[in-house]
């Protein structure tokens, strides 16, 4: 059994907290996948640092994109907003 380092706040060395995981960042209008992070936060000095997210990603059944289960794909709701449908 492993359990995952925890992560500290590089300034004051307080213990990160983890405030989202999977966070979708990037534009769906580049041609390039978006990244998704998990956000923590330090409780003393308030800094926020992103790591590369460990949620399995999914794969949209349409396009194919890898995007966080927790959200629709871009590409295709992009695609749906210019073509008027919803």
């Amino acid at each position: 059994m492993t359990t995952e380092a925890k992560r500290l706040c590089p300034v004051c060395k307080k213990e990160l907290v983890l405030e989202e995981t999977g966070y979708p960042m990037g534009s769906a209008f580049l041609k390039t996948d978006r990244v998704h992070v998990d956000i923590y936060s330090c409780p003393e000095c308030k800094r926020v640092e992103l790591y590369a997210s460990k949620t399995d990603m999914v794969a949209c059944p349409n396009c194919g994109t890898l995007h966080s289960p927790k959200e629709e794909c871009a590409i295709c709701a992009l695609n749906k907003a210019l073509e008027g449908e919803r």
